[in-house]
C-alpha cells in the first residue's frame, strides 16, 4: 500500500500550471523554470536510519526546499516530527533513534562536512546561526540540548552523547547535558559499548587520528594503542571486551610500488589492554584502503569482523577470522560488482547489502547468509536502490527512478514493498526515460554514460551538452540520484532535454561503480587529466548521432565537474562552443609535500600546473557561465575569482553570479532554481540560438 504524507502535495501535483512551450514543442523559459521549481520541489529522501529493537525507520526529507525528520513504523504512513517551514538553508543531518525508536536525537544547521566551522548563513539572516544538537522525546517534546554533532544513545536508549570539536558531551535523556571530556583535534565518531560504560571516540588530529575510549564510571581517558597513522572506523564487539579498527597510512609520492601495503585491520582487546594486527592486504589491488561513505566494519560475531576490501579489483564485503590462524578473508559479495551500503540483520546471521552485481550502471538490494549461502534480491523492483538500513528485522531502502526521486521502500520479509511516501510527478510534467551508452574513450578505454533525448522525432539536428559530475568518485545513474547535489542535476539534464538538448551525461575515469582500476585510473586529476579524454570522447560520440548539430555542442558541471568543463573549454573551444561552470577548480597547483625533493616536487607542479585549465588560457576563446557561493569550504571562492580575472585578460565572454553566503553544494533550493535558470539562459544565447 502507498501512502502520501497528507493531500498537500497531491493538490500541487493535480494543480501544477500547464507549462509554456514553443511552436516546436519544446520548453520555452519560463516553461523551463516552471519544470525545474517543480522537480526540485519533490520530495526528497536521504540520511535513513533504523531503530535497533523495533520495526521503525526515520529519515530526512526535503520538499520545496524545506527539511523536516519523517518517522514510520514498518512502511506505514509517515509522522512529520519536525516543524521547519522556510527554504532558508538550514541544514538537518546525524539522525539517530534509540534503540526502541522512541527518541529522536539530530542536528539543526552547521554543515556535516565540516561541523567545526562557522555555520552557513545562506538566507542572509541578521544574526549568528549555530550547530544545534535537538532531542525529541516520546512526546513530540523537541529541545534543544546544546552545540555540537554525533548525538548517540546508549544501547538502552537512557544516555546520549554528542561532540563538539574536541569536547565530548554526556548526560541522561531528558537531563542536563554536560562537557565531561575535552581534548586537541575534532571528535568525528562516537559509539557506546554494549554495557554503556564506555564511549568509544575517533579524535582527527590532522596530521594522524587516534581511537580512544572515556569510561563513564571512572571518568577517564584512554587510548587503544596511538600510533602514526590514521586510524579509523572503530567498532565494539558484540560482547563489548575488543574494538576492531582499521589503520592507514596516506602514501606521500603519485609512484606506485609493488610492494607497498597502507593499512590493516587492528583488534584492540579491552581485558588486557593489548592491541594486535590480525591482518594485512597484500601489496597490489586493495593494498590501499577504501570504502563508501557510511560504511565500515561489523562483527559477525565475537571472532569474525567483516570489512570492505578491494583485493579483486572491486568494492566487496569480506569476512575474516581474528582467532590467530591465517586469517584468509572470505568475500560475502560477489566479484566484478561494487557494494555501495551493507547492514548486518539483527540476529548477524546475514548480510544486506546494495551492488550493482549483473550491470554495473544498475544498483539493488541483496541478502546473502554470512554461512555462504547464495545471495538473493530483496525486491524485485527495478529501481536504483542505493542505500539500506535495517529496523528490527526489517530492512528498508532508498530507491529512485527514471521518474521519482529518492524516497524510501520498506522491505519486509514475506510482505509486499511499503512505500510510506510515494513521489509522483505531475501530469504536466513529461520526463524523457535516459538511455545507458557506453562508447571509448581515444586510449581505448570504455567509458559508461547516460543519453537524454528530447522527445519526437530524432531527423533534427539538436544542440548538444555534455555533463560532467563532480566528486571525482561519483557514478550518474538513468534516473534520480540518491545524493541531493546530483539528483537536482538530474533534474537539470531533464529540463535542458525538454528545451531541446540532446544531454549526455559522462562517467569518466576516476568515477566509482567500475572498479579500482577505473577509480585510480593513471595519470587523473593534478597527476595529468587523463580523466579529460572521456569527456572529450563524450564530445566525439554526440557527433556520430544523426540528430546532433556537430557544430553546438557545449559542456556544464559543478565541482569536479565544473573544473572539466573549464578544461574543455580552455584546451578545445574549436569543439565545446560554450560552457557552463559552477564552482570549479581552475590552479591545481598545490605547495611543496614533504618528503620529496626540490627536484620531485617541481615535477609534480610542473604536471599539475599542465593539468589545469588556466595552464591552457591563451587558447580559450568560448564564453562561459560562472557560479560560486563565496563561502564554499570544499573549492576555495578564488579560484573562481581567478578565472574571471584571466579570462578578462584574455578577452573572453563570459558572465559571472555569486551567492553570498551560500556553500559549495547550495543549501537554498531557490538558489539552485537560480542558478539553473541563469544556466538556461546563458546556453539558449551562446549555443541553443547561436550561428556556426
Amino acid at each position: 500500500m502507498k501512502h502520501l504524507l497528507g493531500s498537500a502535495f497531491l493538490l500541487a501535483a493535480i494543480t501544477a500550471p500547464a507549462y509554456a512551450q514553443t511552436s516546436s514543442g519544446t520548453l520555452d523559459a519560463a516553461g523551463a523554470t516552471q519544470q525545474l521549481k517543480t522537480l526540485l520541489a519533490l520530495p526528497f529522501a536521504n540520511d535513513l536510519v533504523g531503530a535497533s529493537k523495533v520495526q521503525r525507520f526515520a529519515w530526512i526529507e526535503k520538499r520545496n526546499g524545506v527539511r523536516n525528520i519523517l518517522v514510520s513504523d514498518a512502511g506505514a504512513a509517515p509522522k512529520q516530527i519536525t516543524h521547519y517551514t522556510q527554504d532558508d538553508g538550514t541544514d538537518i543531518w546525524g539522525l539517530a533513534l534509540s534503540p526502541d525508536g522512541s527518541t529522536v536525537a539530530y542536528v539543526e544547521g552547521g554543515d556535516p562536512e565540516y561541523p567545526d566551522d562557522p555555520s552557513p548563513n545562506p538566507d542572509l539572516k541578521p544574526v549568528e546561526t549555530r550547530q544545534l544538537v535537538h532531542v525529541i522525546s516520546a512526546s513530540g517534546k523537541d529541545t534543544i540540548v546544546g552545540e555540537g554533532c554525533n548525538p548517540t544513545f546508549s544501547s538502552d536508549g537512557k544516555m546520549i552523547a554528542y561532540s563538539r570539536k574536541g569536547t565530548l558531551y554526556l548526560g541522561a535523556v531528558g537531563k542536563e547535558i554536560k562537557p565531561v571530556l575535552t581534548q586537541r583535534g575534532s571528535i568525528i565518531s562516537l559509539q557506546w559499548s554494549p554495557d554503556k560504560t564506555r564511549l568509544l571516540f575517533t579524535l582527527d588530529r590532522d596530521t594522524h587520528s587516534i581511537i580512544g575510549f572515556w569510561s563513564v564510571k571512572e571518568s577517564k581517558v584512554s587510548f587503544l594503542d596511538p600510533a602514526l597513522a590514521q586510524d579509523m572506523q572503530p567498532e565494539f564487539s558484540p560482547d563489548g571486551h575488543a574494538v576492531a579498527f582499521v589503520r592507514t597510512h596516506t602514501p606521500v609520492t603519485y609512484h606506485k610500488n609493488k610492494d607497498a601495503r597502507f593499512w590493516s585491520l587492528q583488534i584492540y582487546n579491552l581485558d588486557t589492554g593489548k592491541n594486535r594486527t590480525v591482518w594485512t592486504p597484500s601489496a597490489g589491488r586493495g593494498a590501499k584502503f577504501w570504502s563508501t561513505e557510511g560504511s565500515g566494519l561489523l562483527w559477525a560475531d565475537n571472532t569474525h569482523v567483516l570489512f570492505p576490501w578491494e583485493g579483486s579489483g572491486w568494492l566487496r564485503v569480506c569476512s575474516v577470522a581474528i582467532d590467530g590462524g591465517q586469517n584468509v578473508p572470505t568475500c560475502l559479495t560477489p566479484d566484478q560488482a561494487e557494494v555501495s551500503s551493507y547492514r548486518l540483520s539483527a540476529d548477524r546471521k546475514a548480510l544486506f547489502y546494495t551492488s550493482n552485481a549483473g550491470n554495473v550502471d544498475k544498483w539493488h538490494a541483496w541478502q546473502v547468509g554470512l554461512d555462504g549461502a547464495h545471495a538473493t534480491r530483496l525486491s524485485n523492483s527495478a529501481d536504483m536502490e542505493t542505500d539500506l538500513a535495517v529496523a528490527g528485522n526489517d530492512v528498508a531502502v532508498i530507491a529512485a527512478n527514471a521518474n521519482q526521486p529518492a524516497h524510501v521502500v520498506v522491505l519486509a520479509k514475506g510482505q509486499s514493498p511499503k512505500i510510506p511516501v510515494d513521489p509522483q510527478l505531475p501530469s504536466s510534467v513529461h520526463l524523457v526515460t535516459p538511455q545507458d551508452v557506453q562508447f571509448k574513450s581515444a586510449d581505448g578505454i570504455k567509458v559508461h554514460g547516460q543519453l537524454f533525448r528530447p522527445a519526437g522525432t530524432q531527423s533534427d539536428k539538436h544542440p548538444a551538452l555534455v555533463f560532467v559530475h563532480g566528486g571525482p568518485h561519483r557514478q550518474m545513474l538513468a534516473a534520480f540520484n540518491s545524493m541531493g547535489y546530483y539528483s537536482n542535476a538530474y533534474a537539470m539534464n531533464q529540463t535542458l532535454a525538454e528545451q531541446g538538448y540532446v544531454v549526455l551525461s559522462v562517467n569518466y575515469r576516476s568515477g566509482t561503480g567500475y572498479g579500482e582500476a577505473f577509480r585510480n585510473a593513471p595519470e587523473i586529476g593534478r597527476a595529468g587529466a587523463s580523466e579529460y579524454r572521456d569527456v572529450l570522447a563524450g564530445a566525439t560520440y554526440l557527433k556520430t548521432l544523426s540528430d546532433v548539430d556537430p557544430h553546438r555542442i557545449g559542456i556544464w558541471g559543478g565541482s569536479w565537474g565544473g573544473y572539466l568543463t573549464a578544461l574543455a573549454l580552455a584546451r578545445n573551444s574549436d569543439v565545446f562552443r560554450s560552457g557552463a561552470d559552477f564552482h570549479g577548480v581552475h590552479d591545481m597547483t598545490r605547495t611543496d609535500k614533504m618528503g620529496l625533493s626540490p627536484s620531485e616536487n617541481k615535477a609534480a607542479h610542473d604536471l599539475e600546473w599542465q593539468s589545469s585549465p588556466v595552464a591552457n588560457i591563451a587558447h580559450w576563446h568560448a564564453p562561459v557561465l560562472l557560479v560560486h557561493g563565496d563561502d564554499d569550504y570544499n573549492v576555495e571562492f578564488s579560484q573562481s575569482t581567478l578565472l574571471a580575472r584571466m579570462l578578462s585578460e584574455q578577452g573572453v565572454n563570459y558572465e559571472e553570479h555569486s551567492f553570498p553566503n551560500e556553500r559549495h553544494a547550495f543549501l537554498r533550493m531557490q538558489d539552485w532554481l537560480t542558478a539553473y535558470q541563469w544556466t538556461n539562459a546563458f546556453l539558449a544565447r551562446t549555443l541553443k540560438d547561436s550561428q556556426p
